[in-house]
């Protein structure tokens, strides 16, 4: 039980006294109090030798810690303002345009689609950008130096090696050990980037103390913690640890075996142990990210040798996938802070509730004031959505053991209807030609550099250095390195590695990185050519987007002083050049700051806003790309989850549902969207017809071009015919013009292949469905001999339910040699029929089959 340590007055004062009255009541109490229970412990455990001496010690590092805690809160106070006057100012201007306050706060999260003046100035922009800084910057850097390493991170060997060096970077440590220069050199590289998103979030708020020998972070494989259980976890993971570090506040072994036995219900339950302030009844006070930051509780183990021993035994992964997983979480936490200050949760309701008061004193009609007060509420409904999935909680399982289970359904059915998906992909050529398109460039020049970026395939040398510095064209590479940190020896997380392996057999991976890659170059290479221009002389278009991205006039003449790379004939604008500008440049930016300051304080401001023009640049090239190779964003998630958590049933349930809308979804709101609210002001119907015109003209070809490879990988020719009018509406659904609507208006089947009722509650309740009715009519043969069992259903529900037989390289091999047989087999006279059918409706013959 712990106890409560009382404060008399006079002691009160004296520690006031000795503060210089700078701290209040509660932080002395509180540090009293740790005072108290640090002398209890030393007298639970018989350590009372010098313990004048100890307590004195303890107390001058208290005092310090408080008066660090006192002056973090000052600082906190100080950062808030600058961010509420920053985001009134935007949602303020929001509002002007047209917006409705709760648009303009989703906008801020989000994005919006509008052209506003910083619409896209948002969370998950800037969280892009940040992943560029750190993932990009850092296979960059490798990639510079020393290239064979970024494909062999993925070794074993090498990865222990690395760990062990990342341990032997402290004090005392001893670089080196392994005898792996290259190990030295990752591991060193690894820990510089680490410590520029920890620098990063603590110029942003945070108190994050430098790590020493920091190996990156933990993982833990529940199913194996399970299996063996609470005691035996606790009992093995004890001897591998660093008691003193791990639990500094421990009074002894039997209390640091109850927090661990916590630690292992939270990670088995993701709850923690203790009923939760909701749970109480309680009002619920968003924690401050800022302070959580520096008080994570990590498992510090003895050495690097000891965390390998429980990654194996109890862990998964790879150091690689855990500096990934850091620098992402990181990216994502600079980013929330960055936009919201350091308590983001906080500032998001606080906002809400000065535009509810805005409101509730305004000139609007009772009912539209009421409608729109209703919206601002953030504890349910969109707004509540959008903050959890900007702070990844939405990401969180409840459930970790039966979201693994979903989510591996789901990849089952992935493998078994997306073999052919790269064929249906066609339009990724298309939509960075349409972005460039809207930023004022030619369609047709920016269609063909991107077919020529996947002509020349994977980037290599200085091309692939500048595709990592825009963070572009390396997911699939991390992935490769990172599968064998998701698969498990487990059934149930083997999935997750069979997937990625999927996905590169299949060449959806190779695709998408060439693909991101090509349009980010092409990005940097446009705004490495206009930067020849002066901001009043570039063409309006592009001068509109670069405000959705707020880069005004004064960045632009600052950008345009870099040292931009050239490569092939391209001048590409990239970070590394945006950080090597002079102090002087930057300081044309903050110029009114700087009066009066000293030299340490301008040069602190002259470092945030390189970092911050750096930023924007970045953000620019993440968010376009973006629009030229369409992913699922943040909105986008929003929409496909109602922001409900994995592991429970409802999150499970809504995500079986989404499976394969992603695309549709994201398409129509993203570059949908774009085309018809995201033109500029003063932008004319002609260019707006045009660019709408152009969009739904290329898509449909890209449709077309997709079902003709399509065909003619299933061994069918010629092409359907071009004069029909049914081609161009299957071309114009295929190339995803029509998105997921299409399937529902004209089509009997989806881009993948299933039916409507699929289309609807998703591939895997399809699949149970057509399962249960064969079933059933299974039943009904038996009871009647009327009813017949049709055994070429059976065979293609097998067929279409099988992960890796639906590749499209392996499945006209697999119907010539087998399949065909069995279907005709169970069905004679199927060959025949397929052949008349296929020649009546699209006059097409399928040459693998002779006829």
């Amino acid at each position: 039980m712990k106890i409560k340590f009382k404060m008399g007055e006079g002691c009160f004062n004296a520690a006031n006294a000795a503060s210089g009255g700078r701290l209040n009541r509660e932080d002395i109490e509180a540090a009293f109090q740790r005072m108290g229970e640090y002398k209890q412990r030393l007298q639970t455990t018989g350590d009372t030798a010098n313990m004048p001496d100890k307590l004195r010690a303890f107390a001058e590092r208290e005092a310090e810690r408080t008066k660090v805690a006192a002056a973090m809160q000052k600082r906190h106070a100080a950062l808030n303002i600058l961010v509420r006057d920053r985001l009134e100012q935007s949602i303020d201007s929001f509002v002007a345009a047209g917006m409705t306050e709760r648009q303009a706060l989703l906008a801020i999260v989000e994005g919006t689609q509008r052209g506003v003046e910083g619409g896209r100035n948002s969370i998950a922009a800037l969280t892009g950008a940040y992943e560029a800084r750190y993932l990009g910057g850092m296979l960059a850097e490798i990639q510079a130096n020393r290239p064979h390493l970024v494909h062999v991170l993925r070794d074993p060997h090498m990865d222990a090696d690395i760990l062990k060096e990342m341990a032997e970077l402290r004090d005392g440590g001893r670089p080196g050990i392994t005898g792996n220069d290259d190990a030295q050199y990752v591991a060193k590289v690894f820990a510089s980037y680490a410590e520029m998103a920890r620098s990063d979030l603590n110029s942003l708020g945070a108190s994050i103390g430098k790590l020493e020998g920091w190996a990156g972070a933990q993982t833990h494989d529940d199913i194996k913690m399970i299996a063996a259980g609470k005691d035996a976890w606790v009992s093995a993971v004890m001897p591998k640890l660093d008691i003193d570090r791990t639990f500094p506040d421990a009074g002894g072994l039997d209390e640091v075996r109850t927090a661990l036995s916590d630690i292992y219900d939270t990670i088995i339950t993701g709850l923690p142990n203790k009923p939760t302030a909701r749970e109480k009844g309680q009002r619920v006070n968003p924690a401050n990210l800022a302070k959580s930051l520096g008080k994570s509780r990590v498992l510090h183990f003895k050495d690097a040798e000891s965390a390998l021993a429980y990654r194996d035994e109890f862990g998964y992964g790879n150091t690689v996938s855990g500096i990934v997983s850091h620098l992402r979480n990181s990216a994502r936490m600079a980013a929330n802070m960055d936009v919201l200050g350091p308590n983001p949760e906080v500032m998001y309701g606080a906002i809400a509730e000065s535009l509810k008061r805005k409101l509730k004193v305004g000139d609007l009609p009772d009912a539209e004031k009421r409608k729109r007060i209703r919206g601002l509420d953030i504890d349910a409904g969109a707004l509540r959505q959008a903050i959890d999935i900007s702070t990844g909680l939405v990401s969180k399982p409840v459930n970790v053991t039966a979201a693994k289970i979903g989510s591996d359904l789901r990849a089952w059915q992935s493998m078994s209807k997306l073999g052919g998906a790269v064929l249906s992909s066609i339009s990724d050529t298309i939509t960075p030609a349409i972005a460039a398109q809207f930023r004022g460039g030619s369609f047709f020049k920016s269609w063909m550099a991107q077919l020529d970026g996947l002509r020349k395939g994977r980037p290599k040398g200085e091309v692939a250095e500048i595709s990592y510095l825009l963070g572009e064209g390396f997911d699939g590479i991390l992935g490769h390195i990172v599968s064998p940190a998701a698969a498990t020896d487990s059934p149930v997380g083997r999935m997750a590695g069979l997937q990625e392996k999927f996905f590169r057999w299949n060449g959806l991976t190779w695709w998408t990185d060439v693909q991101r890659a090509s349009a980010g170059r092409m990005i940097a290479a446009e705004m490495g050519m206009r930067a020849q221009s002066s901001f009043d002389a570039l063409p309006d278009n592009y001068r509109h987007v670069l405000s959705l991205h707020d880069i005004d006039a004064a960045k632009w003449e600052v950008i345009r002083k870099a040292e931009f790379r050239e490569d092939g004939g391209n001048v590409y604008v990239t970070p590394d050049r945006i950080r090597a500008l002079p102090d002087e440049d930057i300081a044309s930016l903050v110029s009114s700051r700087l009066e009066g300051k000293t030299e340490e304080q301008r040069a602190t401001i002259i470092e945030k806003a390189r970092r911050d023009l750096e930023l924007s640049v970045l953000r620019f090239f993440a968010d376009e790309t973006s629009y030229g190779v369409v992913e699922v964003d943040a909105r986008t998630r929003r929409t496909m989850t109602l922001g409900m958590r994995p592991g429970t049933f409802a999150g499970e349930a809504i995500r079986f549902i989404g499976q394969f809308k992603g695309f549709p979804v994201a398409f129509t709101q993203r570059v949908g969207g774009r085309a018809l609210y995201g033109h500029r002001k003063g932008a004319g119907m002609l260019e707006r017809s045009i660019h709408m015109g152009t969009l739904l003209g290329a898509m449909t070809m890209a449709g077309y071009a997709s079902m003709t490879l399509k065909d003619l990988a299933k061994g069918y020719w010629p092409p359907r015919d071009p004069t029909d009018i049914k081609t161009w509406e299957a071309a114009f659904i295929q190339g995803g013009a029509a998105g997921i609507y299409g399937d529902f208006l004209f089509s009997k089947v989806n881009r993948f292949g299933g039916g409507l009722t699929e289309t609807a509650i998703g591939p895997t309740a399809g699949a149970v469905a057509d399962l249960l009715e064969l079933g059933l009519k299974a039943r009904d043969a038996a009871l009647s001999s009327e009813e017949k069992v049709r055994l070429a259903d059976f065979l293609n529900f097998g067929t279409q339910n099988t992960p890796l037989v639906n590749l499209f390289y392996t499945r006209p091999a697999l119907d010539f040699l087998f399949l065909n047989s069995l279907r005709e087999a169970a069905s004679p006279g199927f060959m025949r029929r397929t052949a008349k059918r296929r020649q009546t409706e699209y006059g097409q013959t399928n040459v693998l089959a002779g006829g």
